[in-house]
């Protein structure tokens, strides 16, 4: 019963706006223009139905903003469609590239998009990719090769996963292709069944064979919700984990490129 007070007494509290509403009500239907085509239109009182205009720039927008411009770069440059595979991004953000490019999004179930031209292909990564060699110019994946192999989701307990993913990347990816991933940077811990956190020697090593080109670190992004930098601080190019507490992490945003010889 204790987790439906806080429920109840919003639904009191918002029904109670209703009497002050009455009023103001009445005078807001009196100030409608007796041409506007909204004269005469039924009204219900709700009670109090604000809500905050802020909305936070989270990680996840961030991230979005610098992949779809790295994206955008590169196919100016090749002047053709990019053929891009994607694991656990956001679908507006892959729906919105899908305008662009050709998009494969690796996924673990159905998440009902009959309107985007995302293709999507059901598959766990800790299996073999089912595409044939040098498919794709860039893979994307937002905060989500952390978490494979911890079976977080549904897909299968491997603690090989993250690194044998990697390989099947270097078999699917093209000569020149790009890697713009996000990753949980902090000192090197395990939390199990939540995710892996790991420093930039680390994740260089993971992705041994491709070259680290440029790297973003979101610093309000920490999941204890501090924020010890200042807004124009936010953003940085600082991998050092020295001052990020064991079990905490800050979202880093990574490029790494297949140089071709």
């Amino acid at each position: 019963m204790r987790g439906l007070i806080p429920p109840i007494f919003n639904k009191i509290v918002r029904k109670a706006a209703i009497l002050k509403q009455f009023s103001q009500k009445k005078s807001f239907l009196k100030s409608i223009a007796p041409d506007s085509p909204l004269q005469g239109i039924a009204v219900k009182l709700v009670g109090d139905s604000s809500g905050d205009p802020r909305e936070f720039f989270d990680h996840y927008s961030a991230y979005a903003f610098w992949a779809t411009q790295k994206i955008e770069s590169k196919a100016e440059t090749s002047g053709q469609k990019l053929r891009i595979l994607d694991v656990g991004s956001p679908k507006m953000m892959n729906s919105i590239i899908s305008v662009r490019h050709n998009v494969n999004a690796v996924v673990l179930a159905n998440c009902q998009d009959k309107i985007s031209d995302i293709k999507y292909v059901y598959h766990d990564i800790c299996e073999t990719l089912p595409f044939p060699d040098c498919s794709f110019d860039v893979f994307t994946s937002t905060v989500s090769l952390p978490l494979v192999g911890l079976a977080r989701y549904g897909d299968k307990l491997d603690a090989n996963c993250l690194p044998n993913f990697v390989n099947e990347l270097n078999r699917v990816m093209s000569p020149g292709a790009d890697l713009l991933i996000s990753m949980c940077l902090g000192p090197n811990l395990l939390a199990f069944n939540n995710g892996w956190f790991l420093d930039i020697d680390t994740i260089q090593n993971i992705f041994k064979g491709w070259t680290l080109v440029d790297k973003l670190v979101d610093n309000w992004s920490s999941p204890y919700g501090t924020r010890k930098n200042s807004i124009d601080e936010r953003f940085t190019s600082d991998t050092d984990t020295k001052d990020i507490p064991l079990g905490d992490y800050h979202v880093v945003f990574l490029h790494f490129k297949r140089l071709t010889h």
